[in-house]
């Protein structure tokens, strides 16, 4: 942005933001071509900055959580964002109580939050994450976003079935009914062929 647009947010002169700018005191701020000061919108380069974010839902996987969160920085940097802080989690993706990824969100050192798959962020609800973010002025990357609807909507599902027999039930017995469900779900209708 220009010298006198960054005036006018920080509430001050034009020569209050050029004093600023000689002394140094406007980070990221530089004379282009033309003789003009361009001070980079902290909103924008803020977006560079990227945390990402690894979930598995069992201590049995905490191998693949690695690998995971490996996978997802890599990914991060190849598309030119500054990997800041990378958050592991063990914990199921309907369990709205996450320390770890309520922390993450309360953050303000990042502007991209990059996960590999939708569920790693979330089973059900998604796009209320991308739109409060977005109302933040921060984004998320997926980076393998399901290129197949009906894989999509069976693991929804599978999700608000195991997240409502969870609270019925308890976490134990939730596991089997929800496969009990989901094969009846798969299973063909009385003059189908399978």
């Amino acid at each position: 942005m220009k010298l006198s647009q960054y005036a006018r947010n920080e509430g001050i002169t034009y020569k209050g933001a050029y004093l600023r700018w000689k002394k140094g005191r406007i980070p990221g701020a530089y004379l282009d071509g033309t003789g003009h000061v361009v001070v980079p919108d902290p909103k924008v380069e803020n977006l560079r900055n990227a945390a990402v974010y690894a979930r598995v839902s069992t201590n049995r996987q905490k191998e693949d959580l690695e690998r995971q969160a490996e996978r997802m920085a890599a990914f991060a940097n190849a598309a030119g964002y500054r990997v800041v802080k990378v958050v592991k989690e063990v914990g199921s993706g309907v369990n709205d109580h996450r320390v770890k990824l309520t922390r993450l969100l309360e953050s303000d050192e990042w502007g991209t939050l990059v996960v590999e798959h939708k569920d790693r962020l979330t089973r059900v609800g998604f796009e209320w994450f991308r739109v409060l973010l977005a109302r933040q002025g921060r984004n998320v990357v997926v980076a393998n976003e399901a290129q197949d609807d009906t894989s999509d909507l069976m693991a929804d599902m599978t999700s608000i079935l195991y997240s409502f027999t969870a609270r019925l039930y308890g976490l134990r017995g939730s596991k089997h009914r929800v496969q009990h469900a989901v094969k009846a779900l798969q299973a063909p209708v009385d003059g189908e062929s399978a």
